[in-house]
């Protein structure tokens, strides 16, 4: 067993210089606190399942779309199936990353409202995802991410930059509205008007706790 004195620290390797201070070791059989190391072993990822995934659904939307192309001269369904493979591809790729369950579902409800809308430009009749879904989807998300802010205080910070991103995307209808791009105007307008409240409260309400946390993990 090898000995740094300056670290107080045993090895159980065939080291000559410590790792933390670079000081010669010693030999000494006094145990103490033994720095441990791991074996190293190499992960073994299956993500094959993954990339086939993917390769067939990108197989999928070009044989849609080709099909489609060479029967009508113009892309109709094949655009429903291109946005429907998509959201499938985004999707597994979301569930299968190991990130915070917070992160997760606000990247599925972004993909979501995405695929709704595009699935409407590409029937050729997206006002009632625009009016209604998209607006209606944010506030849904802002909510149930405020109430966990709220709810469990020790992952405030997860909470709080996922519901930073879907606040912002709350404030897109208010430009709709402004650039009279809508028919149906509450549900954009509720949106709006949320999502400014919600920006606002997050600027002004945070303890100064909170706001030194913020700048930690941001580095400001």
């Amino acid at each position: 067993m090898r000995y740094c004195k300056t670290c107080h620290i045993h090895y159980d390797q065939d080291l000559e210089h410590c790792i933390l201070c670079d000081g010669e070791l010693e030999i000494e059989e006094k145990d103490q606190s033994t720095y441990k190391f791991k074996t190293i072993t190499k992960k073994t990822r299956t993500n094959f399942f993954y990339r086939l995934f993917i390769f067939l659904n990108v197989v999928s939307i070009l044989i849609s779309l080709t099909l489609d192309y060479m029967a009508n001269q113009s892309l109709s369904w094949s655009l429903i199936v291109s946005v429907t493979n998509l959201y499938s591809i985004m999707m597994i790729l979301t569930l299968g990353n190991p990130t915070f369950w917070v992160s997760k579902f606000t990247k599925t409800m972004i993909f979501t409202i995405s695929m709704i809308i595009l699935i409407g430009l590409s029937i050729r009749d997206h006002s009632w995802a625009v009016d209604i879904v998209f607006p209606l989807a944010v506030s849904s998300t802002m909510l149930v991410l405020t109430i966990l802010i709220f709810s469990n205080r020790k992952r405030w910070f997860d909470y709080f930059a996922s519901l930073s991103i879907i606040t912002f995307i709350g404030l897109i209808p208010g430009l709709l509205l402004l650039f009279d791009v809508i028919e149906i105007t509450w549900p954009s307008l509720v949106c709006f008007i949320y999502a400014s409240l919600t920006l606002l409260g997050m600027i002004f309400l945070p303890s100064s706790s909170s706001r030194e946390e913020f700048k930690r993990r941001f580095h400001i």
